[in-house]
């Protein structure tokens, strides 16, 4: 007797979350207005080759040189420090809000649990805000001050890296943990001991992602006024300086 293959359903859970997913797109497309206007102005065209032909002679004058020079050293500083900071915070609170910390160091508290999804669900409340807005708000409070630009960064960044490293924390390896941890070695020790070294590149990798991110962040928040190449690059655009904006481009990559 021959068994028949039953024929698969038209609608299963995948092909559902694959409808829901282009009916957002679509909804989401709507809601920016993308098909209520013209997609593209003829009229731009003439500046968008002016401003792509300026590319091919940015400003290379002794004096403007050193005023982009000095603008790329203060975003790099921003940057460098945001990160240290961010890193810092980060550390801390990637350790604190990671669920290996809890079941390792505090296996007997009867809200470690608790406590534990608590303080992740605090960090998502700076992650959840931009540092452009975070730096308008320090800009209200302190004014044309470069601690500005790199609590701006630190603040979000230490959420973000915080989130990173507790997972990534969480996803490495136990085995040696354990081993330490039944040889008699104290929960905290046998956590810097074993945890942390394997981890370490996978934890220096992001870091330097960090950096990178920084570097454009920094960029940004030049332009409310924390000064670097964000600052001149908004100057140039205004008086369109193609040439000089290029430049800063090209610094910037």
């Amino acid at each position: 007797m021959v068994k028949q293959l039953s024929r698969p359903p038209l609608l299963d859970l995948l092909r559902l979350w694959g409808l829901l997913f282009f009916v957002a797109i679509a909804l989401s497309a709507y809601q920016a207005g993308i098909f209520q206007q013209d997609l593209f102005n003829p009229g731009g065209f003439p500046l968008l080759w002016r401003f792509l032909r300026a590319s091919w002679h940015p400003e290379i004058s002794p004096e403007f040189l050193r005023l982009t020079l000095n603008a790329t050293l203060t975003t790099l500083a921003y940057a460098a420090c945001g990160t240290f900071l961010s890193i810092l915070l980060g550390m801390v609170g990637g350790i604190l809000t990671s669920q290996v910390w809890w079941l390792t160091v505090f296996p007997h508290w009867p809200m470690h649990h608790s406590i534990w999804l608590a303080m992740r669900g605090l960090l998502a409340f700076p992650r959840a805000i931009h540092e452009m807005i975070w730096g308008i708000f320090f800009l209200n409070i302190w004014g044309l001050d470069p601690l500005v630009a790199i609590i701006a960064i630190a603040i979000p960044y230490g959420a973000i890296v915080a989130k990173v490293f507790s997972e990534i924390l969480d996803e490495t390896p136990r085995e040696p943990l354990m081993a330490l941890l039944n040889s008699g070695v104290s929960p905290l020790t046998a956590l810097l001991y074993s945890l942390i070294p394997q981890a370490f590149f996978n934890l220096l990798s992001y870091s330097v992602y960090r950096f990178d991110c920084a570097i454009r962040s920094a960029t940004v928040l030049g332009i409310i006024g924390a000064g670097g190449l964000g600052d001149q690059m908004f100057l140039s655009l205004q008086s369109l300086r193609y040439e000089q904006l290029w430049t800063f481009f090209y610094v910037l990559v």
